[in-house]
């Protein structure tokens, strides 16, 4: 039976150190760059729906129209008046 030689720097997993480190780092910086991609299409995509699909409140309208300030320069139509 022959023991392994002690001065060998081969890892157990036949790669080095670097190479270990570049494995988890490049699909780390791809899933990122592919979790942005998606994120930015599904905010893009939320604001065109927002853009073309809106609720219709008149209730909102109406109370907004009552805040309004009527213009008093505004010239008032003659009263009509019976014959």
């Amino acid at each position: 039976m022959t023991t392994p030689n002690s001065t060998t720097t081969a890892p157990i997993s036949g790669l080095t150190e670097s190479q270990r480190l570049a494995a988890i780092i490049v699909p780390c910086v791809l899933g990122g760059i592919l979790l942005i991609g998606i994120l930015s299409f599904v905010i893009m995509k939320v604001r065109e729906k927002r853009q073309t699909e809106g609720t219709y409140r008149p209730s909102s309208e109406e109370q907004a129209g009552s805040r309004m300030e009527t213009n008093s320069t505004l010239k008032l139509p003659p009263e009509e008046r019976l014959i």
